[in-house]
């Protein structure tokens, strides 16, 4: 039966409330964790969503899955092992393996999120979850982090908001856990929420993050399909300061690597860590500052 003509509308944020005119539900279903749906949708094409928030489309996935992959291992010289908690889409795995990568594990707490991307948005994966670098854990990936031995070169945290299942991975006991699991020399990323829409949550993270790593700096990229369009990402270094390599050393990296991006490039990686001051005050800890777009935030 055609949905055209409906639309899907997510949970208000703050007085904030976007929605999307539907042209068929091409999956809807039940897990222990969240209620799962497929949509297609007139502007961005397939959409999964859980609990009712939008998480990825085909039409604007490749800014966020770049954004938040390409960023932290090409500022890593050699990452090797990779670990991504959540991903159940399999765009973050898809990008990770466009590395010369050895290892990259996923750790996916609801199974039923990476059946229903596999059969209705397999152009996100697009085989990544065959790839024999792959291994794929269906788990809780806190409790991964606090048991496994292995050590990881980057750790990539592609969740939901901080809400459910999802609450524990933006907390300092699973940032310690994630420090642990680095190698000399890893990198952490995660993405970090709106800074206009869930400003609260975004210090937060950076609170947490830099009462366990050494160095954290977030970054920004314009993601049109979630809330308020620009999205933040936080990165944290288990060692030492994050400085960003040269554009030239980008550059070689991005040239070497073969990869064909559609957001990310040298100088959008540089740039993407200059924050407006608004967002600069809000992950510094400050009150907020004049010109704040959204006043009382």
């Amino acid at each position: 039966m055609s949905d055209a003509g409906q639309w899907f509308a997510e949970p208000p944020i703050r007085g904030w409330q976007q929605r999307f005119q539907v042209r068929e539900r091409l999956f809807v279903g039940d897990s222990p964790y969240q209620h799962v749906e497929v949509l297609d949708t007139v502007p961005f094409g397939r959409m999964l969503t859980l609990d009712g928030a939008a998480q990825t489309t085909e039409a604007d996935e490749h800014v966020y899955h770049e954004m938040l992959v390409h960023v932290p291992l090409f500022q890593h010289p050699t990452p090797r092992r990779v670990l991504i908690i959540g991903g159940g889409d399999g765009g973050t795995l898809r990008r990770v393996l466009q590395h010369p990568v050895a290892l990259a594990v996923n750790v996916e707490i609801d199974e039923l999120v990476v059946r229903a991307a596999r059969e209705h948005l397999p152009g996100i994966s697009a085989g990544a979850f065959d790839d024999p670098r792959a291994q794929v854990i269906i788990g809780d990936g806190a409790h991964f982090l606090q048991e496994t031995e292995l050590r990881f070169d980057v750790i990539l945290v592609d969740s939901t908001d901080p809400v459910g299942a999802a609450k524990a991975l933006f907390s300092a006991d699973f940032f310690r856990s994630a420090r642990r699991a680095l190698a000399p020399g890893g990198l952490y990323a995660m993405q970090s929420g709106s800074p206009l829409l869930q400003s609260a949550e975004l210090a937060e993270v950076a609170r947490a993050l830099a009462s366990v790593f050494p160095s954290v700096r977030t970054y920004l990229a314009s993601i049109p399909a979630y809330p308020g369009v620009l999205w933040s990402f936080t990165l944290a270094a288990r060692d030492g300061a994050l400085e960003l390599p040269p554009q030239a050393e980008l550059e070689r990296r991005l040239a070497a690597s073969g990869i064909q991006t559609g957001y990310y490039t040298p100088e959008v990686h540089r740039a993407a860590f200059a924050l407006p001051a608004f967002v600069a005050a809000l992950v510094r800890g400050e009150p907020r500052v004049a010109g704040h777009p959204l006043p009382g935030r």
